[in-house]
């Protein structure tokens, strides 16, 4: 059998999401993700930063940082704590840090930790997409 002939769409489970639409380029204005003007991103600054980061830390930074355990970089938690307490007069402790990889892995946690299913959430109209997804599956 050629695989053009291959029928896909019996291969597909049944009620699953409409498919996408044709990427037709980002809006005028665009709310969603982080979408950095070119012209003012520190390219330079940004090359030094990732040099200075690899020599200093890249061969933990090449193993994803496991040696500073689930709950992220320990070096980022520690620096966490001193502006926190030196701006804010949050007393903590990098252990009680904990590093997400992104604001959905935040928000899942947080969902997860504080609603139930059938809780009602308010949210303002203009509201992070993702956020919203999260919560209708709660």
């Amino acid at each position: 059998m050629a695989a053009s002939s291959l029928d896909y769409a019996k291969l597909f489970a049944e009620g699953r999401p409409a498919g996408t639409q044709p990427w037709g380029g980002l809006p005028p204005y665009n709310f969603v993700g982080v979408h950095n003007n070119p012209d003012e991103i520190p390219i330079e600054d940004l090359i030094a930063s990732s040099a200075r980061a690899l020599r200093q830390e890249g061969r933990d930074l090449a193993t994803y940082n496991l040696n500073s355990g689930p709950l992220g970089y320990i070096g980022l938690r520690e620096f966490l704590v001193e502006k926190v307490a030196h701006y804010w007069g949050i007393q903590a402790s990098p252990g009680e840090v904990l590093i997400t990889s992104g604001s959905n892995q935040g928000i899942e946690l947080l969902n997860e930790v504080l609603l139930e299913p059938g809780d009602t959430v308010i949210t303002e109209l203009s509201t992070y997409q993702d956020a919203v997804s999260r919560l209708r599956k709660c």
